[in-house]
């Protein structure tokens, strides 16, 4: 088998969009390993597996099994668990990284990162998707009762130099690619471009096809600010998950879909620049707390990966 290319996220940085749209597409020389299914399942097999269980070689051949009939295509492996979940800290990403060397000594690994301030902003909208039920304010300070037991939010998860670090120094730092988020909202043939090169996959035939990819398609619809409200609310007492495992009074999924379309059909009632004021503040509200934090770790990972950052609206 072919080593794989393998994207590691990060969360909220166009994942969603790259999995759907642009890795199945064979006509780019991809063969995407993962579906749906498939993601739950390589998700118990290789992320969530306990080290005293884990298999490598359950992960192995399911791959093979997958491109089986199709060597000739480039196998991609793209989960931005792969990089660590933000709400806990990231706090496996290490050991999810020492794993993907073990089983793909020799692969490409693609890292997409994303400006910190809209990252968490970001990041903290999914959590409330999620079932959280916190206030930013209160989403940055996680209790410090029980720390020791459950892994919980840390602003380091999003220092991104020291991941891609220990990607460099487990696989070489010619077969690790950093790219900005920013490109692929801004410029997103250039930022596909720059995969397709990456992957050894760069031809004109293949890049007079991406104008032809749906740039503008969202794949995750956002939440308005009276949906944001509404859901951390429904969640406190009407989803109960890992996030918030006491809710009083748990309901099924599809109640909690019909609930989430009534409130972004409220949302589109109310006049465009409550959102962007909600934003603002909230943006406000992040850049007062973490300030300078990230400037040292964005310096180290612009050389790292050859970008302008600051010219990006990095710290």
């Amino acid at each position: 088998m072919r080593s794989p290319l393998i994207h590691i996220g990060y969360n909220k940085t166009g994942s969603t969009w790259l999995q759907r749209e642009f890795f199945p597409l064979q006509a780019f020389g991809f063969k995407a390993l993962l579906d749906l299914e498939d993601r739950k399942r390589i998700y118990r097999y290789l992320v969530a597996e306990h080290d005293l269980y884990y298999m490598p070689d359950k992960v192995l051949t399911y791959c093979a099994h997958r491109l089986c009939g199709e060597e000739e295509l480039l196998p991609v492996l793209s989960a931005e668990r792969f990089s660590g979940d933000p709400h806990s800290g990231g706090y496996d990403s290490v050991r999810i990284a020492e794993r993907l060397h073990g089983l793909f000594p020799d692969s490409r690994i693609l890292i997409v990162v994303r400006e910190q301030r809209s990252m968490i902003l970001s990041t903290y909208t999914q959590y409330v998707r999620a079932g959280g039920v916190r206030s930013l304010r209160r989403y940055f300070h996680p209790p410090e009762r029980g720390s020791r037991r459950l892994p919980q939010f840390d602003f380091r998860y999003f220092d991104y130099a020291p991941l891609v670090e220990c990607y460099i120094n487990l696989f070489g730092k010619e077969q690790v690619k950093v790219l900005p988020y920013e490109w692929l909202s801004e410029a997103p043939e250039r930022f596909l471009r720059e995969i397709l090169s990456f992957a050894g996959l760069f031809n004109l035939r293949r890049a007079a096809l991406l104008s032809s990819l749906p740039f503008g398609k969202r794949v995750n619809e956002g939440y308005g600010p009276f949906s944001l409200r509404a859901k951390r609310w429904y969640n406190r007492f009407f989803l109960e998950n890992a996030l918030h495992p006491g809710a009083p009074f748990p309901l099924p999924e599809g109640i909690e879909r019909r609930a989430v379309s009534l409130f972004q059909k409220a949302d589109a009632l109310l006049p465009s620049f409550f959102a962007r004021a909600d934003r603002q503040k909230r943006m406000r509200f992040i850049e007062r707390f973490i300030g300078q934090r990230y400037a040292e770790g964005n310096a180290r990972l612009a050389e790292l990966a050859g970008l302008d950052l600051k010219a990006l609206g990095y710290v």
